[in-house]
């Protein structure tokens, strides 16, 4: 995860320091890391944790935590993460 209130990707060998400071940053940036990268903080629970533990929103990190559960591949998981955040956080059109 990171220090502080930002999430970090970092990745499995720490290749990377890519800092989230909030949820729109981390929605950018989780379209760009590599499959590995996203993988690596999906299967270690990261993103349920953070949600949980900065953002402060239990409900987005349980979705977030069925999510990291089924082990779904890079771009369906990232696609329903971005879905949860964006059906809490961005007003509707």
């Amino acid at each position: 995860m990171g220090l502080g209130n930002s999430f970090y990707f970092r990745g499995p060998e720490d290749k990377l320091n890519l800092q989230a400071q909030n949820l729109v940053i981390f929605i950018q940036m989780a379209e760009g890391v590599d499959d590995d990268t996203w993988l690596y903080h999906l299967n270690n629970h990261d993103y349920s944790q953070w949600f949980r533990s900065v953002i402060k929103d239990e409900s987005l990190a349980e979705e977030a935590e069925k999510i990291e559960e089924a082990s779904e591949s890079p771009k369906e998981s990232r696609a329903a993460i971005r879905k949860i955040i964006e059906k809490r956080y961005t007003a509707p059109a």
